[in-house]
């Protein structure tokens, strides 16, 4: 009867053990048996643990021996009480799920990258497993690009950001494209920035040899002008033709030469005498070294035809010319190169002339005597009509202080006929 008792005893202990034990609990062990679908776990309630290969979480292609061995300390979740043998059936798996799917909301929460290995693909897209827990990819997500056949991700680890996580539903959805999209935004502005700094290194690079250019150039220049003396002779490049003279430069210093400074004859045009890119030999007029204004001119200043003719010709002297031109009031007759002497209307025959073209036009050869002559001026009158003429003499040295004051001109020419 005793020994009933206690057996009885021994069972209501069990069975308050038993009730004591509850599913979804986690409990701590230590395996004491390893078999090809299992393992036994030594636990300190009085019962043994079992947990098969499925709920191990182990890699598709470990063996139990690979990860465990006898006397490795191992926990797991309850997930059912066996009263018939006295057992209780573990999961590892599920509580690696639930540590794993706290990483999974966290990586949501903070926007963070995780891999996954693809396991599985389907039409639509690709699970990825994050150590025990499942991850879906939908297709559009894969790649910023167009996939077109998922199987080629079986297999790969990608890295993907968490972009829905419910656990209710068991719903994680992930996205490479993200992960990618971010990558490339992050690389198009590290070279956006790294073009941008080197186009403003050589931007202060080229402003600092613009700059010393600019100075080297100044200086050249401000040497140039220092050196140039009115009179010189210098040699120089045209640049540029405008209606009233042409730009001329001496070697890194612009001077302009007039069309009136472009020869001793009258220049109808700057184009008829020179052209852009000519070389040729200046002479300098005018120099202003405040300003940097220089004077030019293509005649040679140092052999003035006007000063020239003024040792040849005096007023009352008969001289050839050629007409070079006609206008209403009289003509202009090229004495020699550089001098032009006029011709007044006046002046083209003993008789009234109302066009001029009636007695001489361009190119004509005439012989003409000098009214009036002034060198310094660059003016010179002559006549057609008074070529002939007599000269009137001078009468001066009749004209003198000793004279009777009575006398009168008429005196005097008859004095001068008896003589």
């Amino acid at each position: 009867m005793t020994k009933e008792l206690s057996m009885q005893e021994l069972l209501d202990q069990q069975e308050q053990l038993l009730n004591s034990i509850k599913v979804g609990e986690i409990i701590t062990g230590t395996i004491t048996k390893i078999n090809n679908d299992e393992v036994t776990i030594g636990l300190n309630v009085g019962f043994d643990g079992v947990i098969s290969v499925d709920e191990l979480n182990l890699d598709k292609s470990a063996y139990i021996e690979d990860v465990y061995k006898v006397g490795d300390e191992i926990s797991a979740v309850i997930t059912k009480v066996s009263e018939k043998d006295c057992t209780l059936k573990l999961s590892k798996l599920k509580l690696d799920m639930a540590s794993d799917k706290k990483e999974l909301e966290a990586a949501y929460a903070n926007h963070k990258i995780l891999t996954v290995n693809i396991v599985k693909t389907i039409e639509r897209g690709a699970f990825g497993r994050y150590k025990s827990v499942e991850v879906f990819i939908p297709i559009s997500q894969l790649d910023t690009k167009f996939v077109n056949n998922t199987r080629e991700y079986e297999g790969a680890n990608l890295e993907v950001y968490i972009i829905e996580f419910n656990e209710a539903k068991s719903k994680m959805v992930g996205s490479h494209r993200e992960v990618l999209k971010e990558r490339q935004d992050q690389e198009r502005k590290a070279r956006r920035e790294k073009i941008q700094a080197e186009k403003e290194e050589q931007r202060q690079k080229f402003r600092a040899e613009k700059q010393a250019e600019k100075e080297r150039a100044k200086a050249e220049k401000e040497a140039l002008i220092d050196s140039l003396e009115v009179g010189q002779k210098r040699q120089g490049k045209v640049t540029n033709i405008v209606s009233y003279g042409a730009f001329i430069d001496l070697g890194g210093v612009e001077g302009l030469a007039h069309i009136n400074n472009l020869s001793w004859k009258r220049v109808e045009s700057v184009e008829s005498v020179l052209e852009s890119g000519q070389e040729v030999d200046v002479y300098v007029i005018d120099v202003n070294k405040e300003t940097g204004r220089i004077g030019l001119a293509l005649k040679d200043v140092n052999n003035d035809p006007w000063d020239l003719i003024a040792k040849e010709v005096n007023v009352d002297d008969i001289i050839t010319g050629k007409v070079v031109r006609i206008i209403d009031r009289g003509a202009f007759v090229e004495i020699k190169e550089g001098v032009e002497a006029y011709l007044p209307i006046s002046h083209l025959s003993e008789n009234r002339v109302a066009n001029v073209s009636s007695v001489v036009n361009p190119g004509d050869e005439i012989t003409v005597r000098v009214l009036t002559f002034d060198p310094s001026h660059k003016r010179m009158s002559v006549s057609i009509k008074d070529v002939n003429k007599e000269p009137e003499e001078d009468y001066s040295e009749f004209l003198n202080k000793e004279e009777d004051l009575g006398s009168t001109i008429g005196d005097l020419l008859r004095g001068k006929l008896n003589k």
